[in-house]
This record gives structure tokens, sequence and C-alpha cells, in this order.
């Protein structure tokens, strides 16, 4: 029982304040219409989409730090899955974590021209990062 509640305080501590902080369609718009009125243009969208990054990873840092804890309290010494066969709600937010870091790296590397083609794959991996801490969360109350 005593495991439980503390899972649970980590979970309220960690995980209110991940994803949810930062939103394409809340935050970003008024970023991007300053870009758009730059003569830099390809700088600025560039940039935004490096500061938004910072933020997702933050959020993906703290997702695998809450991982570890898990896995380190359950005994798991066993490394990270790459490719699916997630038998567990461990695993399988392991798997999903990752696959949200990977993404990360993937959507710093690319430079984007307009507005329309950053805002739709900073969506897609806003959409990854949320499923991360939905399995997280699994692992959690498993």
């Amino acid at each position: 029982m005593k495991k439980i509640i503390f899972l649970l305080g980590i979970l309220a501590v960690f995980v209110p304040i991940t994803v949810f902080a930062v939103t394409t369609s809340g935050t970003s718009p008024e970023i991007l219409r300053s870009a758009q009125n730059d003569k830099g243009g390809l700088n600025s969208l560039y940039q935004i989409n490096q500061k938004v990054c910072d933020r997702f990873e933050t959020d993906i840092l703290k997702l695998a730090a809450i991982m570890e804890e898990l896995r380190r309290r359950k005994g798991i010494t066993e490394t990270r899955v790459a490719f699916g066969g997630t038998d567990t709600p461990i695993k399988n937010a392991d798997y999903w974590v990752t696959y949200s870091a990977e993404a990360l790296a993937f959507q710093r590397a690319q430079k984007y021209s307009s507005q329309a083609s950053l805002r739709s794959s900073l969506e897609v991996l806003k959409n990854k990062i949320l499923r991360a801490k939905s399995e997280v969360g699994r692992a959690l109350n498993e």
C-alpha cells in the first residue's frame, strides 16, 4: 500500500506539469505570427521549432525519469524495448517514451519553410508525447 501511495505521489508531482504545459495551438500562433513578420522568417521558424522542442524534451526527460524509478522499484534490470514486442505495461511505456524521444530528435533536425508544416509536425510530436504520458500512467497503475 505504501508503494502505491508513493508512486501516486511521484505521478502527482511529475505528470500534471508534463505535456499539457505546451500546445502548439495555444502558445505558438503568436510566436508564429511574429516569425511571419520577420525578414528572416525561415530562421525564426527554426528558432520556434527549437524552443518548442526544448519544452517537449523536458517533458520526455521527466517521463523517462519516472520509468527509471518504476523499474528500479520493481527490480527490473533489463534494457528498454526498441521495436515493439511490448507484453507488459512497463515495456509498453518504455517503448513509447523511447519512440517519443526519437521523434523529438527527428523534429529538431527539420527545417521548415511554412508555418503550417511546422505546426503540423509539432502537433504530431505532441500526440506521441501524450501517448507516452498515458502509457507511463498505465504502467504506474499496474
